[in-house]
């Protein structure tokens, strides 16, 4: 079949060229804003769903990692390429927390990164990267050696 007007092709394969291929699907990452109700949606940790990040403003603070975390981004638990001192709020540094390690919670001894990528992503402006909750993780080890009668030395 013969096309019946050649400069309308011409033009549909102009436009083919610029949106080929198609852009991949926005998935929504880090913490969500529902503006009608003012609430905000918690923030997780990559590879832990139920662990829940502070998000609020971040403060002149500089977050810190303990010996096991030492080296990890803050937001994707990545070794490679760390660019951004990652700062926390001044309620997640204050008291008892000052120094604490910004993903477990332990005496922190490094100051804490984020990677390259996630600042490319700009991950580093989604506010304090604290985790706040203790994971299902840890409470079960807790349960589990309350049960048995185990204690820690």
């Amino acid at each position: 079949l013969a096309q019946a007007d050649p400069a309308r092709a011409s033009a549909k394969s102009f436009f083919w060229f610029w949106f080929w291929p198609p852009p991949p699907p926005c998935l929504p990452v880090g913490r969500l804003r529902d503006n009608r109700a003012g609430r905000q949606l918690p923030a997780m940790a990559k590879h832990h769903p139920d662990l829940i990040m502070c998000r609020k403003q971040c403060g002149i603070a500089i977050g810190r990692l303990c010996e096991k975390c030492d080296g990890k981004c803050v937001i994707c638990d990545s070794y490679v390429r760390p660019s951004i001192l990652a700062r926390i709020c001044d309620e997640c540094n204050y008291g008892s927390y000052q120094g604490r390690c910004v993903i477990c919670g332990g005496a922190g001894i490094s100051d804490a990164y984020y990677c390259k990528e996630c600042c490319q992503c700009e991950k580093d402006r989604d506010g304090c990267p604290k985790i706040v909750n203790l994971g299902s993780a840890k409470t079960d080890l807790f349960y589990e050696r309350k049960k048995y009668g185990f204690r820690a030395r």
